[in-house]
């Protein structure tokens, strides 16, 4: 069962009305069906696009029409938020405003939009093709948009290009991906031919080239890179994923598939609480659109989502790894909540109650193996490593089968204490190795615990690569995550609020995680608040899985568990029984020691109780201390005890020298030279050849992982002790509390009156201040007005200086101004002189230049008489005529002529003062003469007219000297 939600018609509203929760986790299911008249659903408009936001909570989704939703699946409502009016090709809702998102439209653009104000914000251009994927940094303040060709960089504060990344042989590569890697902000980007680039985000300096194998090409298509950066895993088409270390640039595992999967299409890692970034869930699409869920480090097959009839298009996961989205090939969206996928997973199993079977059925089964706990009634039968039962009606499947005896015969219960004693009788006969096989025979498929003994003993450690996942394998870690959440929601433990006080150490980091894991530790059971040297004995493990807190938690919780499962019955006091052991073997195996030791008074809480209290790193260095609990993880619980006695035993030359109490607890509290490989031989003998009287595995339990879901309840304690302690350190906590409040409530109260007390001496200063200012003010003013009354006599004496001084400049100016007026005036009467002699010279020399043109036109004209009346002669002389008389009296009066003539030569001597030898010598001329014919005629009246224009210019000429005689 599950939600659906139909968005046809709407715009905002609930995504659901009641929360619940479907198969695999499907929260919601996501329609936009279009409807006609009939409300009868035509076709679905398919969802295309979807993205998270930074914070994991809100969703959008685009359909095929352009309408872009936002989900906020904490508020439980959606909303449209735009309508682009065509499909999209990528979005991206992981910006620093959390408000805004880009979508890359069919026209090669990318535009940014804001949700809340539904406005259109930028305009991102440059891209010829189809962008195909819009990655984000960790930052949100660049992205980069990718195509088949190239690829940009864009800050997304002022949306500006940045950087551009071309192929040059566009035929032969491909550009698949580009995106950001987190923490170190490098690109990476990959080509169809397999080759992966790695570039520096800042100015896309080419950093590394991750050199794939030439045999095989991997064929990538799809690629996830992990929180921290640390890790890249690739797949495409082929049966294997690819695992890279970006730190070291190297690959460093190949995971084969199984065969259903051909193809992975997309890849992403699914983040989890307390891991650090370092994710080891990752979620594969395959080609069969089923998306699947693995852990890339045991390489078990976690769980599934879809289903074949109805593939997945494409799948986005959250960053808080809460929420999985997937776009279906029939266009529906649906949300998955992974929460409670998860919850489901590590949900606790439930008791199986069955009936024993009949006596001979219960001896025949072969694979049945019976153990009796002590200190109860009940009897346990477990079967083998790999099988789930399964009943009619009174059986559930379980991890580890628990039957409950509930009647049972007494023929019964008497064969089984017969057969436990018969066990116990054995003992001696058979090797008492440590191996507790009974314990570590459910490994993980893969792993045979026999084998892994085997390589433990003949190499004596583990191998380093593999340790942290054969430890985790041995120990059998259930991975709690909800329940180890649940611990830390509950906060800091009042008791390591001051760790750093007790234990200070450099590391901040180191210092959180001890104080978060101690208190998670406290919270799963009291006794581990009031424990003191909790810390030292958690120390070396933290240190060890700082990066995994998860599992930090749970090796220290199955380290207490079980080999710690009775250092709790004497509490407050160290674990007397536990030292009574050493002690026995001690006593055993080197009974001298031990009196030598009783002789000056060193106890096993001086010789032992150091070494366990701190699991031994205070005697070695970090490889001898791993080596040595690949040994303790690997046997009983009790060995533990065997390499204390050991440690005694091949350090007695030592120890037999040292006679001061205080050599003996520094001995046990610091390193010396000893191997660990002669300690583990010697505990080993010592566990094969200890009687069965003084084994510590009569009276220490085997191992007992931790269950599944939620943590086993840990009470084996006097727990009275504890809560009397615990009420006395609250009591002594809240004394201290009223103490501290009291002590505070004093001080401030102290502080008030002092500060009461410095406010009245400060008020009382002031005032004192105050009247003595007023003194020096009234002085200052009296002193003040007598020097502006000096001041302004001064003044005035000085007005009338400068008035006097400014009168005598004012006449000393006007004296000069009228001095250089008169100045002036001369050099204008000098200039004008010189203007009037200039004018008189330029008169006198056109006087002179027209009295001579005058003169020349006087002679010109007499010469063109001379002319004329050499021509009417001429005419005369060649041209008599009896006939046609022509009388020159009709063109004009000879006496008239005469006298015009004459006029003209004597205003000429007259105005031009012609000299006296210029003279008329034809003034006397006849010019009454007869004509024979018309052409001569004509030529005395040309003559006569060339006659009348001599005169007008000789008029003219005279007029103009006239005018010139005038100006002058």
């Amino acid at each position: 069962m599950h939600n659906t939600l139909e968005l046809h018609g709407k715009e905002s509203g609930q995504i659901w009305h009641r929360k619940v929760t479907g198969k695999n986790g499907l929260l919601v299911n996501v329609l936009h069906s279009i409807f006609n008249v009939a409300d009868v659903a035509l076709k679905t408009v398919h969802f295309l696009q979807a993205g998270f936001d930074r914070n994991g909570e809100r969703l959008l989704a685009v359909d095929q029409r352009g309408n872009v939703y936002v989900f906020d699946l904490i508020r439980n409502k959606f909303e449209l938020v735009h309508r682009t009016g065509t499909s999209c090709t990528a979005v991206a809702f992981n910006l620093r405003n959390a408000s805004e998102f880009l979508i890359a439209m069919p026209d090669f653009t990318v535009k940014c939009f804001d949700a809340d104000k539904k406005e259109f914000v930028a305009w991102l251009k440059g891209h010829t093709t189809p962008v195909k994927e819009i990655s984000v940094d960790s930052n949100g303040d660049f992205c980069i948009t990718t195509s088949a060709e190239i690829a940009f960089l864009w800050e997304l504060k002022t949306f500006e290009r940045k950087r551009k990344l071309t192929i040059t042989n566009k035929n032969d590569v491909c550009l698949f991906r580009a995106f950001f890697c987190p923490v170190s902000n490098y690109i990476l980007t990959c080509f169809r031919d397999d080759s992966i680039l790695v570039w520096d985000a800042k100015n896309l300096e080419f950093k590394y080239q991750l050199v794939v194998p030439e045999k095989n090409p991997p064929f990538y298509r799809a690629f996830a890179v992990t929180n921290d950066g640390s890790i890249l895993v690739c797949g495409g088409k082929s049966s294997y994923l690819q695992i890279w270390n970006l730190e070291t640039h190297k690959l460093i595992k190949i995971i084969e598939l199984p065969k259903a999967i051909k193809e992975i299409k997309e890849m992403a890692f699914l983040s989890q609480s307390f891991d650090g970034g370092s994710h080891k869930i990752i979620a594969m699409l395959c080609q069969d659109g089923i998306l699947r869920f693995a852990d890339i480090e045991t390489c078990r097959d976690l769980f599934q989502i879809g289903q074949e009839t109805d593939s997945i298009q494409h799948f986005l996961l959250s960053s808080n790894g809460k929420f999985c989205t997937c776009t279906l090939i029939s266009g529906q969206l649906h949300i998955y909540d992974l929460a409670t996928t998860w919850k489901e997973l590590n949900r606790a199993p439930s008791p199986i109650v069955r009936a024993l079977r009949s006596n001979e059925d219960f001896h025949n089964d072969t694979n049945s193996q019976i153990t009796y706990s002590k200190g109860s009634t009940t009897t346990t039968t477990t079967r083998s490593s790999r099988s789930r039962i399964t009943s009619s009606t009174n059986t559930i499947t379980t991890n580890k089968l628990a039957i409950k005896k509930r009647s049972h015969s007494a023929s019964d219960r008497l064969q089984l204490k017969q057969h436990y004693a018969t066990r116990i009788s054995e003992k001696t006969s058979i090797s008492s190795s440590t191996l507790d096989q009974s314990a570590f025979r459910n490994l993980p498929e893969g792993l045979n615990f026999k084998k892994l003994y085997k390589i433990l003993r003949y190499y004596g450690e583990y191998p380093r690569k593999y340790r942290a996942f054969v430890w985790r394998c041995l120990l059998r870690l259930p991975e709690n995550h909800a329940a180890y959440a649940a611990l830390v929601e509950k906060g800091g433990h009042l008791t390591f609020a001051k760790l750093q006080q007790q234990y200070p150490l450099k590391s901040r980091k180191l210092l959180r995680i001890m104080q978060r894991v101690l208190s998670a530790l406290a919270h799963w059971s009291s006794i581990f608040g009031e424990t003191d040297y909790l810390p030292l004995l958690s120390f070396p493990f933290v240190k060890l899985f700082e990066n995994n807190q998860l599992i930090c938690f749970e090796v220290i919780s199955t380290v207490l568990f079980n080999w710690c499962q009775l250092w709790f019955m004497y509490f407050p006091n160290p674990p007397v029984n536990i030292l009574g052991m050493i002690e026995n073997l001690l006593t055993h195996h080197d009974h001298t020691l031990l009196a030598y030791f009783i002789r000056y008074k060193v106890t096993s809480q001086i010789y032992a109780w150091p070494l366990l209290e701190t699991f031994f790193s205070e005697i070695f260095n970090r490889d001898e201390w791993l080596c040595l609990f690949d040994h303790i993880f690997s046997n009983h619980p009790s060995f533990i005890l065997y390499i204390v006695t050991s440690y005694c035993i091949n350090n007695r030359s030592a120890l037999l020298r040292v006679t001061e109490l205080d050599d003996f607890k520094y001995f046990f509290h610091h390193r010396n030279p000893i191997s660990v490989q002669t300690i583990l031989t010697e505990a080993y003998r010592l566990s094969e050849v200890t009687p069965v009287d003084i084994d510590p595995k009569r009276m220490i339990e085997s191992f007992q992982p931790l269950t599944r879901g939620q943590y086993p309840v840990f009470n084996k304690y006097p727990k009275f002790i504890v809560d009397y302690q615990i009420q006395e350190k609250e009591k002594l906590r809240e004394e201290e509390m009223n103490y501290i409040r009291q002590r505070e409530l004093n001080v401030e109260m102290y502080r008030e009156r002092q500060q009461r007390r410095h406010e009245e001496e400060s008020w009382l200063r002031q005032q004192q201040l105050l009247i003595e200012a007023e003194e020096k003010r009234r002085k200052l003013l009296l002193e003040e007005d007598t020097r502006v009354k000096e001041q302004k006599n001064k003044l005035q004496m000085l007005n009338q200086e400068i008035k006097v001084r400014e009168m005598q400049l004012l006449d000393v100016a006007r004296r000069k101004m009228l001095h250089q007026q008169h100045l002036l005036k001369e050099a204008e009467l000098h200039r004008l002189d010189d203007e009037i002699r200039k004018k008189a010279e330029e008169r006198k020399d056109t006087l002179e230049s027209g009295i001579k043109s005058a003169e020349l036109k006087t002679l010109e004209l007499e010469t063109q008489t001379k002319i004329l009346e050499n021509q009417m002669l001429r005419l005369q002389t060649t041209k008599p005529s009896n006939n046609a008389a022509f009388n020159l009296d009709d063109l004009s009066d000879d006496q008239s002529l005469k006298a015009t003539t004459k006029k003209i030569v004597a205003d000429a001597k007259h105005t031009h003062h012609f000299p006296n030898e210029i003279s008329m010598d034809n003034e006397n001329i006849a010019l009454r003469f007869e004509m024979k014919d018309e052409d001569a005629k004509d030529d005395m009246t040309e003559v006569w007219k060339q006659l009348r224009e001599a005169k007008a210019k000789e008029l003219e000429v005279k007029k103009q000297l006239n005018d010139m005689y005038q100006q002058k």
